[in-house]
C-alpha cells in the first residue's frame, strides 16, 4: 500500500517549499542589484580590440619619451623652438587611418626590421611646409599651401623624419632593437597599402608647433606587425625599467648637447689707440699688439675663458695649436 503522510508531514513539506521560494527570490533580486551595480561597455564583436588598455597605455607611455627627445633635437636642428606632444594613441583599420590623412600629407613608408612589416609616418602639409620653409632659411611660417609636396621637398623632410627614426629607435630599445628606415616616400596615403584595409592598426597622433604653426604627425604600427613583441609591452614592464633607465636621461641630454653649436674666438691679442690714429689707419698699415707670438693666446667659447692656444701653420693654413683648458 502507498504510504499515507500525517498532517504534521504535509504541513512541514508546505512550509520548506514556502521557505526555498524565499530563498530564490531573494538570490534572484540580489543578483538583479549586481547587475546594476557593474557598469556596461560597448563591444564590437566585428573588430575586437587586439590591444589591451594597459598596453595602449605603455605606448603612450613609450612615445611621450620619443615627443621630448625629438623635439629637443628637431629645435636644434631647425635653430628654433620646437615643442612635440602626443595627443592620443587608438586603435582602428587601416582603411579608417588613411581616410582620417589629408589629400596632400607627406607620406613616408618605415621598414620596421626584425619585424615583417612596415609602419608609416605622416606629416600633415601645415607642419610639413613649415618645416620644408625653415630648413630653406625661411621664418617657418607658412599658411594655406593646398598642393602634394614635390620631390625636392620630400627629399628636404627626409632629413627630419631620419632623425626622428633614429629617435624611435632609442625609445623602442628597452622594448625591442628595431631598426626604422625608410623605403617609400609619397605624397597620397591612397598609393601605399600596406597592410589590408580591415588590419588593425595602432595609431599615435603627435601635434608639433612650431612658431605660430602647429600640425599633426601620425605614427601608423600595424597589429599584426607588432603582434610577436606586445607581450612585452605593459606598463608595469616599463615602470620596473625604470629605476634602471634613470641614468638614460643625463646621457640623451649629453647627447643632445653635442649637437648644439658654439662661437670659438680666439684672441690674437689687443691694441689702445685713439680715435684720430683710428680714423687715420689705411691699408697697408701694421698694428702691433700687445702679446707675443710665443705667448701662449685665450679661447673664448660662447664669450667664457676655455682654452689657452699658440698660432702655427698646417699646410698651407694657419692654424691654432690647443694647450690647455682653463678651469
Amino acid at each position: 500500500m502507498p504510504e499515507i503522510l500525517s498532517q504534521e508531514e504535509i504541513d512541514a513539506l508546505l512550509s520548506n517549499i514556502d521557505q526555498d521560494d524565499v530563498e530564490v527570490k531573494e538570490e534572484a533580486i540580489e543578483s538583479e542589484r549586481e547587475l546594476k551595480s557593474k557598469k556596461a561597455s560597448l563591444y564590437d564583436f566585428k573588430r575586437p580590440d587586439k590591444v589591451s588598455k594597459e598596453q595602449i597605455r605603455a605606448i603612450k607611455n613609450l612615445h611621450d619619451k620619443f615627443a621630448r627627445n625629438f623635439s629637443s633635437k628637431l629645435s636644434a636642428f631647425l635653430r628654433s623652438i620646437v615643442e612635440m606632444e602626443v595627443i592620443s594613441v587608438d586603435q582602428m583599420t587601416y582603411a579608417e587611418f588613411v581616410l582620417s590623412l589629408s589629400s596632400n600629407v607627406s607620406f613616408n613608408v618605415i621598414s620596421l626590421s626584425p619585424l615583417d612589416g612596415s609602419g608609416v609616418f605622416s606629416l600633415e602639409p601645415e607642419i610639413g611646409f613649415s618645416f620644408v620653409d625653415r630648413l630653406l632659411g625661411g621664418a617657418g611660417e607658412v599658411s594655406n599651401i593646398d598642393r602634394a609636396f614635390t620631390e625636392i621637398e620630400q627629399s628636404i623632410l627626409l632629413d627630419v623624419v631620419n632623425q626622428a627614426m633614429a629617435e624611435l629607435r632609442i625609445a623602442w630599445n628597452p622594448i625591442m632593437n628595431i631598426s626604422f628606415n625608410v623605403i617609400e616616400q609619397e605624397s597620397s596615403p591612397n598609393v601605399v597599402q600596406i597592410v589590408a584595409p580591415s588590419e588593425l592598426v595602432v595609431l599615435v597622433v603627435f601635434e608639433v608647433k612650431l612658431g605660430e604653426i602647429s600640425g599633426i604627425i601620425n605614427w601608423c604600427l600595424p597589429v599584426i606587425v607588432v603582434e610577436p613583441i606586445l607581450n612585452k609591452i605593459g606598463t608595469h614592464d616599463i615602470l620596473s625599467r625604470t629605476k634602471r633607465m634613470a641614468e638614460d636621461r643625463s646621457e640623451d641630454i649629453i647627447r643632445v648637447l653635442k649637437s648644439v653649436s658654439v662661437l670659438m674666438h680666439f684672441e690674437l691679442g689687443k691694441r689702445r689707440m685713439s680715435v684720430q690714429e683710428f680714423l687715420n689707419l689705411k691699408a697697408g698699415d701694421i698694428v702691433a699688439l700687445d702679446s707675443k707670438v710665443s705667448k701662449k693666446l685665450t679661447c673664448r667659447v660662447n664669450d667664457v675663458k676655455k682654452f689657452s692656444f699658440k698660432l702655427g701653420k698646417k699646410g698651407n693654413n694657419k692654424a691654432v695649436k690647443l694647450c690647455d683648458i682653463i678651469t
